[in-house]
Order: C-alpha cells, then structure tokens, then sequence
C-alpha cells in the first residue's frame, strides 16, 4: 500500500452499536491528525444551508417526509430531498479533507474520498449481541429492543448508503475490515493503527505514542 502520510486521508464507515466515532477520535489522538464525525454535519449545514437541527436529526436515517412535524417552532420545516444531505455530507467530507491528513467516520465520507491516492478505507463491524449491549446502553433499550432496533437500522444504513453500485458493508469495497467483536472496542483503535503501520510499512504514530509503547 503505497500512500504519502503526510496526505493520508482514512475514512471509517461503521455498523450502528460500534462506536464509530469513538474509535475514530482514538485513533486520531494515536496518530496526531484530527478526526471528524459529527463535525461532518457543521460544515454540511454551512455548505448547504440546511439547518443542523435536521441534518443531525437525519444522521444515518432515511429522509423521506415533506415536513418536520416535530419541529420546535410553530410551522413545520420543510425537509429538503434526500440527495440534498447526501450531497452536502460528501462536499463538507472533501472540505474537511482539503485541510490535510484527517479521518472522516461514516456520513457518505468513503464515497467522497473515492479516487483520492492517499485514501485508506476502513470498515466496523461486530457481533450483533455485542452491538446491542452498546446501543442499548446510548439509547437506553433493553437487549430485545436494541436487537430489534439494530436489525431495522441495518436495512436503512444499506439502503442510505447504496449508490455507485456498491454495497455499504462489502468488504470488497474497503481496503480493511475489522471484527470489534474479536477485539474489543477499547483494542480497536490500537489494532488498526497497528495494521495500518504493517500494510504501509512505515510508522504513523505520533512521537508521545511511540513513547508510551
């Protein structure tokens, strides 16, 4: 894997109960390069105009409504088109990225780095049982409300994040796919970090970490 760290952009798409972002702002204090998550969101709403009440509200969810009904003010807002957040979270992806090595978690950021020769994909996924112990704990489910919740949130994440004929979740389509259920969450960031500095055979860690180890 031939990639310039000094313009390594690393985009991580995850399944719903993975802690994504968690990982992702780990492994950025690993390496020393920000991390963007919900920072996606700002600047898509900056870029688009569309209010961050409800570019956070459909945050990997469909859109599909006309209005906002649960809208704080009198009237219901209008929802603009699905493709309008798609659009707006790939532009603030590329925005974010022009700023240097970076990694982007989810919100349509590995479709936006697509061609970019210093792109690394990478994929989360777990053991649904283990994925519902988190999610339920951040949404406060029980186990059976979380499995099903999962189950229902998986559907949508594929249809969300379907388009160049590609599947989110292939593995086919990332240059690395990690099992948290074989690691842990809190090993994760490590590990990665670890096999990332393997596949490019150099180092990428910040001088504290290597430090530290």
């Amino acid at each position: 894997m031939k990639i310039n760290k000094k313009e390594m952009i690393i985009t991580i798409d995850s399944e719903p109960g993975c802690n994504g972002d968690w990982i992702g702002k780990r492994m950025s204090g690993i390496l020393g390069i920000p991390c963007y998550g919900k920072e996606i969101l700002d600047k898509a709403s900056e870029i688009s105009g569309i209010s961050r009440e409800l570019m956070t509200r459909y945050d990997g969810r469909p859109v599909i409504a006309a209005y906002d009904f649960l809208a704080e003010d009198e009237s219901a807002l209008r929802i603009p088109p699905a493709r309008d957040f798609i659009t707006a979270q790939v532009f603030a992806s590329r925005t974010l990225a022009e700023k240097g090595p970076c990694i982007l978690v989810d919100r349509h950021a590995t479709s936006a780095m697509e061609g970019n020769e210093n792109h690394i994909s990478i994929f989360i996924h777990a053991d649904i049982k283990d994925r519902a112990k988190v999610y339920g704990g951040q949404k406060n489910l029980d186990e059976k409300s979380a499995l099903r919740a999962l189950k229902k949130l998986d559907r949508v994440y594929r249809n969300y994040y379907k388009g160049n004929n590609k599947s989110w979740g292939d593995a086919d389509n990332y240059d690395l796919t990690v099992n948290a259920s074989d690691m842990g969450y809190g090993d994760t960031a490590e590990i990665i970090v670890h096999l990332l500095e393997t596949l490019m055979g150099v180092e990428l860690r910040k001088q504290s970490e290597k430090m530290a180890v």
